[in-house]
């Protein structure tokens, strides 16, 4: 293997990422990879696909999976500043890539060996999911994260070339449940669980697997950070097993508001979405180690409302936490945690959708694309005016990066058209009894005159 010393002064290893050292990312089937941008798909891989195969929980365990050979020569070849196949993602970003961020979070900005706190491979940072078990069919899902998505899939998996996902098309019979219970894994060095689905928490092998941890006795020192559709209200079993955590964040995935909320999140509710983000948000006012995070996706279903979607939140934490800067950051936290858990109360954080394409809000007509910037430019700047401090001020620069990003997916040449994005709404609306006319009509008036509300069914 190649010095520390060596590669301490090669400046050009671009390849090391820690990641391996101390990180499992799962998918809903059960797969297993370095981390979610990992391509186990590479062409490279494909003389051992039935051994990237076999890391796969239903069929292993995590510690064979992180201690096996494929991983073991992961880590030696970023030691060695090789170039890693699944890591195209990242070799193609120039600034802010995951590998980039890992290395700034987990190992003290040191880009060319494990420091020594993570000189030996262990798991400190697990992102599991209970599989694909979920009560919505979101528009901009498909049955690879949602069960309920199963049916329509089945009647339109071969009408569109550019479809999410087409995992499960072909495995309806797989179980959709993973069960993380009784996994024998080691919880006394893990700092970070980031748990996804489906929807998690409604899934049977949510509290078997919380119940775990807490059994284990180490959940006082791990930070819990959970993604939820907000479409069912928490009960108090539930909020009690969490509050035995270190800290817990939820992120909200919601994408609109009323109408748009329950025609993008079908069968979703109105009200019991905002139902539940008000308990949420209430029982993170009254309990320190609970703080809770807005994360909409933004499509065309939704990029005309993101001014609405953001004073929504924006009022919640006004209501919540009254005489509070919105941006204002909870610091009791444990200091031996990476920055990237610093908690901030009310956050929200805006994803742009890049695929499917015909999805993609950069197909609006251009006229209105410049609309949707200057909706985004104003409510950069209204944050902008909330800063009063150093803290803020770093709060805002982060948000503003969001925002760029998304303004730059807009000005991008439109991926897809129109006409695509409306067969594919229109076969949903056949198959789900809905109309977008009436549940987006602002979005309809845009769009008509340069399309047919006809499907591909």
């Amino acid at each position: 293997m190649v010095s520390r010393l060596a590669i301490k002064h090669n400046m050009e290893n671009k390849n090391f990422c820690i990641l391996p050292w101390l990180h499992l990312q799962m998918k809903p089937n059960g797969q297993v990879k370095p981390c979610c941008r990992f391509n186990h798909k590479h062409e490279e891989y494909l003389e051992i696909e039935n051994e990237i195969k076999s890391f796969n929980i239903n069929t292993n365990n995590f510690h064979d999976i992180f201690y096996s050979d494929f991983w073991k020569k992961l880590r030696k070849d970023m030691m060695e500043n090789k170039s890693i196949p699944g890591c195209e993602k990242c070799d193609s970003k120039s600034e802010y890539s995951m590998r980039s961020s890992a290395n700034r979070e987990w190992n003290k900005h040191f880009d060319y060996f494990p420091i020594a706190d993570n000189i030996n491979p262990e798991f400190k940072f697990l992102e599991l999911t209970t599989g694909r078990y979920c009560n919505l069919k979101c528009r901009t899902c498909s049955s690879d994260l949602s069960t309920t998505w199963e049916e329509d899939d089945k009647l339109i998996q071969n009408l569109y070339t550019d479809p999410l996902n087409k995992g499960y098309r072909k495995s309806f019979e797989h179980n959709p449940i993973i069960n993380l219970h009784n996994k024998n894994i080691d919880y006394s060095k893990i700092k970070l669980i980031k748990l996804t689905g489906g929807e998690s928490m409604i899934t049977p092998s949510f509290i078997p697997f919380v119940n775990d941890i807490i059994d284990s006795g180490n959940a006082q020192h791990i930070f819990l950070e959970i993604y939820t559709n907000s479409s069912w209200i928490p009960s108090k079993k539930i909020l009690d097993k969490l509050k035995k955590f270190m800290f817990v964040k939820i992120i909200l995935s919601i994408d609109g508001i009323k109408k748009v909320n329950d025609y993008i999140r079908y069968p979703s509710v109105w009200k019991t979405v905002e139902t539940s983000v008000d308990k949420w948000i209430k029982f993170s006012q009254t309990n320190e180690n609970f703080c809770i995070i807005m994360s909409p996706t933004i499509n065309i279903y939704n990029i005309l409302q993101f001014k609405d979607i953001f004073f929504w939140w924006h009022n919640k934490q006004e209501y919540f936490f009254p005489g509070k800067n919105y941006l204002f950051t909870k610091t009791n936290v444990e200091k031996n945690l990476p920055p990237y858990c610093v908690i901030n109360v009310g956050r929200f954080h805006f994803t742009p959708l890049t695929t499917p394409k015909y999805l993609n809000c950069n197909i609006l007509p251009e006229y209105y694309k410049q609309i949707c910037i200057d909706n985004i430019n104003e409510v950069s700047n209204f944050i902008k005016k909330q800063v009063k401090t150093n803290d803020d001020l770093i709060q805002y620069q982060l948000k503003k990066k969001v925002f760029d990003r998304i303004i730059q997916v807009l000005k991008q040449k439109p991926s897809d058209n129109l006409q695509n994005f409306v067969n594919f709404t229109v076969d949903l609306d056949k198959i789900r009894t809905q109309d977008i006319r009436v549940s987006i009509p602002d979005l309809w008036n845009i769009i008509k005159k340069d399309v047919v509300y006809e499907g591909l069914l």
